[in-house]
């Protein structure tokens, strides 16, 4: 069986060469101070459980690289991946602040550098600093508006055709609006299946159709959009 196997890192977030403007980067002195002294720096490998729906999470976890999977189980028992979440994500700030359980279980996808905040340490700073709850309460904004966003594109969609040529188009979102557009793949079809709310079978089918219509293909690893227009008629 393998082990879970995480490096600590330097904790110094007033000298980190991955701050960015914004949220808990660009809080000023002597508050960087007081967040750096917070909780610790973890590298986690792939496949790493950081939050798990339905428990009380320890507190807040904030990938400062990386990327990781957001996801909940249905019904049936089916797990639904919600959101891909990028570099400086907010884990687990919602709960924390609610006091209820993670309504969500996070994974991380490759490597990922994540900043671990204590539950008790973050509520005293945003009790005591204005600050420090004001960014707060613009993360928590920000997520509300990114998840009726998701839904909405998610209800927009009539069949499973229009949310695979959405999703795929989300990949290349910051991309340049050049003709020919390419991405690492590195989802199966059955995690692709779980975005959409589709199942593995239907997936496979509708790539393989849009590989025979060259809406798109595979080199190796790397998914080519020939014509990024032709997918956004299929999606819209």
């Amino acid at each position: 069986m393998s082990v879970l196997r995480r490096f600590s890192v330097p904790n110094d977030c007033p000298s980190c060469s991955l701050r960015r403007d914004g949220d808990f980067c660009n809080l000023p002195q002597p508050l960087m101070n007081d967040f750096k002294a917070m909780g610790h720096l973890t590298l986690y490998p792939a496949n790493a459980t950081l939050l798990t729906e339905g428990q009380i999470p320890r507190g807040v976890y904030i990938a400062c690289s990386g990327r990781v999977k957001l996801s909940v189980e249905a019904r049936d028992g089916k797990t639904i991946i919600l959101k891909i979440a990028r570099d400086r994500a907010v884990l687990g700030l919602s709960a924390v602040v609610s006091g209820g359980p993670s309504l969500i279980t996070v994974t991380t996808i490759g490597l990922c550098q994540i900043k671990f905040v204590e539950r008790e340490s973050l509520l005293r700073l945003i009790e005591q600093d204005g600050c420090a709850a004001l960014t707060c309460a613009s993360i928590l904004a920000r997520e509300v508006t990114t998840s009726f966003d998701d839904v909405y594109d998610l209800l927009l969609a009539r069949s499973s055709t229009e949310k695979l040529a959405r999703l795929l188009l989300s990949w290349v979102s910051d991309e340049p609006r050049n003709r020919e557009l390419r991405v690492a793949t590195e989802f199966t079809h059955e995690e692709i299946a779980q975005m959409i709310g589709s199942s593995r079978e239907t997936v496979t089918r509708l790539l393989s159709d849009m590989r025979r219509k060259d809406l798109i293909r595979l080199e190796g690893a790397t998914l080519v959009i020939p014509n990024r227009i032709a997918l956004q008629a299929i999606a819209s």
